[in-house]
């Protein structure tokens, strides 16, 4: 049975980790696209926005808004009037604010009386002071920007600058300032380090603080116009942040804005500023998805999709097992985060790595398959059974393709007489009656499960237990030898009828070890089977025409059939072999209660008491032995085991021994 060599199980991990590999690469490329970076950050605003446990409101900070009731006392919404700026830090001061931050761009002039009181004010102030600051040429031109240099003293600058998304505009990291020439640390940081925290020149993501409730705000946030006659406590040692929260000015979205609405959702740039703050004053971490996290959930749910894949279940199954999978992931994720059982996991990049290695492995499994499926198909469509081909289709895997010793049972046969028909025959005739013969021989093979090994001309080669495993796999060949018997003493005679004189097929049968598997080269391999057993099942074949019968079977054949019939033939020692070996014709039941059956076992078993080589042809109980097989012939001419033993004992040979001269 030869096909080209199937894929094997190394070459299938090789793909199987290739295809890992890919999925992991192929996800963190995809992290790479706007789209699926976006729907990570997405996910990741849900949690922040709806999923974080409540902190108490800050006592740290406080916020003094210019609110529209505040810009509504005065001649002009912008600039701020510089005299209730001025006006309002010193109130500040005396309330013992530990410090404030002016969230105001003082970059244009208004009323020079004003002016000349807010920068004597902030030249002044005994308490730390710092003010929004910008050297960035969108937002303050030439004039502006030597206009804000000469007003704010240096070392009360901060850069006022926020950290945007480029892809949707939110407001995500902490501006760390120093990013140009000129420009000063951010405004946050400019805090922190007023309160004696060093913070790194880095831009992390902003630990959004979360709301005692829904109607609290995070941060105390009064009028900045009533802070006069509001009670000092409110505001001794505590940041003040001044800023606008105006309806339309200043506002930014937010990770909140997912989730929220508001002021939550579109900011006012001073909050902003306050989350940072509190964010360095606390030690706070943000929750953030981390690169190590998301390469090892990557490779995690990689290797997952490859290994669903491996189990070769079908589409439906890993469809379900893949959403199965991915909604644990979120859920868990999600649910992880509330109860604060697991950090800020990636949730896109490893459910398009499951998806992924999921896609890759159908195709590289899919094609595999594809091979497997040929190879088999190729192999043994034509010498197996169709069901037991669905089998090894099924089941590539019960395939020895790497040669293994195992038990097997071989049928061979072959026609008496064929090269001579062979000679009389047209080559087209001769084609046709032996196609037709081994149409049908192999439909017998086929419906006992066996595996049509070879041809040999006429001859035909069965493998019982391979590559299918059978337990019954002696009784199985039996009851094939016997069908097959049948067929074959029909066909005969039907080519008979025709005047084409085939002749009887003669079957042998045995059992053993012997090396199953592919043998062969890359380009040619053949699924056959190797052996002492293989030449014995042959030779087996070839002494039926000694003994007339056209079946024999070997002992060990025998040993593992008790609900099977069988008529001894003698102790055969085979060509090349010392060892005798007792051989037998298998019969149907009908036939092992005939007359026949009964007087022939009662010869056999007078033969083997005698245990004579043929040396005691003339002792009375030899003479009386012969005489018994003499009158079994007498009484059945037809049958060929009687015929046998009568010319032997005719010879002077009174013994079930037989030694073959040839095979």
């Amino acid at each position: 049975m030869s096909a080209s060599k199937p894929i094997d199980r190394q070459q299938l991990f090789s793909a199987a980790f290739a295809a890992a590999i890919g999925a992991f690469l192929a996800a963190a490329l995809a992290l790479n696209f706007a789209f699926v970076s976006s729907v990570e950050k997405a996910a990741a605003d849900l949690r922040v926005a709806g999923l974080q446990q409540p902190m108490p409101q800050s006592k740290d900070i406080v916020i003094a808004a210019i609110t529209e009731e505040t810009v509504a006392n005065f001649p002009y919404r912008s600039p701020i009037d510089r005299e209730f700026l001025a006006n309002l830090l010193l109130i500040l001061e005396a309330k013992g604010a530990r410090g404030v931050g002016l969230d105001v761009l003082l970059d244009s002039p208004t009323e020079p009386e004003k002016d000349q009181l807010l920068a004597e004010t902030l030249r002044e102030l005994k308490m730390p002071v710092w003010v929004s600051y910008t050297v960035t040429p969108s937002i303050v031109n030439e004039d502006q920007l030597d206009y804000l240099n000469a007003f704010v003293p240096e070392e009360l600058r901060a850069a006022a600058n926020l950290a945007t998304d480029p892809l949707d505009g939110t407001v995500r990291w902490i501006f760390p300032g120093e990013t140009e020439p000129g420009m000063p640390i951010s405004f946050p940081r400019k805090a922190a380090l007023l309160a004696g925290i060093e913070t790194p020149n880095e831009q992390p993501l902003i630990a959004w603080r979360p709301r005692p409730d829904l109607e609290t705000p995070v941060f105390p946030i009064y009028p900045s116009h009533a802070v006069p006659v509001m009670p000092d406590e409110w505001f001794k040692d505590k940041f003040v942040l001044v800023g606008a929260v105006l309806s339309i000015t200043d506002r930014h979205r937010t990770p909140l804005a997912i989730y929220a609405d508001g002021d939550d959702a579109m900011m006012p740039g001073i909050i902003v500023q306050a989350h940072a703050l509190s964010q360095f004053l606390e030690g706070r971490k943000p929750h953030q998805v981390t690169t190590p996290a998301t390469i090892g959930m990557a490779i995690l749910f990689a290797l997952i999709g490859v290994a669903i894949g491996l189990l070769k279940r079908g589409m439906f199954f890993n469809v379900l097992a893949a959403l199965l999978l991915v909604v644990g992931l979120w859920l868990g994720a999600f649910l992880g985060f509330y109860y604060q059982w697991l950090p800020m996991l990636p949730v896109v990049a490893p459910t398009l790595a499951l998806a992924l290695s999921l896609w890759m492995m159908d195709v590289l499994i899919g094609r595999a398959e594809r091979k497997q499926r040929q190879f088999v198909q190729g192999a043994f469509s034509r010498y197996v059974a169709p069901a037991v081909v669905d089998r090894l289709v099924e089941n590539p895997e019960a395939l020895n393709v790497s040669g293994t010793r195992q038990d097997v049972t071989f049928i061979f046969t072959d026609i008496a007489g064929f090269t001579t028909l062979s000679e009389s025959l047209s080559s087209e005739k001769l084609s046709e009656v032996l196609n037709a013969y081994l149409d049908g021989a192999c439909a017998v093979v086929f419906k006992h499960a066996g595996t049509v090994d070879k041809f040999i001309g006429d001859a035909v080669m069965a493998v019982f237990n391979a590559p299918i495993p059978q337990s019954d796999h002696v009784a199985r060949a039996v009851r094939c030898a016997l069908e097959l018997d049948l067929f074959c003493e029909s066909f005969r005679e039907k080519m008979n009828a025709e005047g084409i004189p085939i002749g009887v097929t003669r079957i042998g049968i045995h059992t053993g070890v012997a090396m199953v598997g592919n043998f062969g080269s890359h380009a040619r391999m053949d699924f056959t089977a190797l052996g002492d057993t293989v030449n014995t099942a042959s030779r087996t074949e070839g002494v039926n025409k000694y003994f007339g019968t056209r079946i024999c079977a070997t002992q060990e054949v025998v040993s593992q059939c008790p609900d099977l019939f069988f008529l001894p033939i003698g102790d055969i020692v085979l060509k090349g072999k010392t060892q005798a070996v007792r051989l037998f014709t298998p019969v149907s039941e009908e036939k092992s209660r005939s007359a026949f059956a009964l007087r022939y076992e009662e010869a056999v078993h007078a033969l083997e008491n005698l245990g004579s080589s043929g040396n005691q042809s003339e002792s009375d109980d030899a003479k009386e032995v012969a005489a018994i097989v003499q009158k079994l012939n007498e009484d059945f001419p037809e049958e060929p085991l009687a015929a046998f033993h009568a010319r032997r004992v005719s010879q002077g040979i009174v013994s079930l021994r037989v030694v073959m001269e040839d095979k």
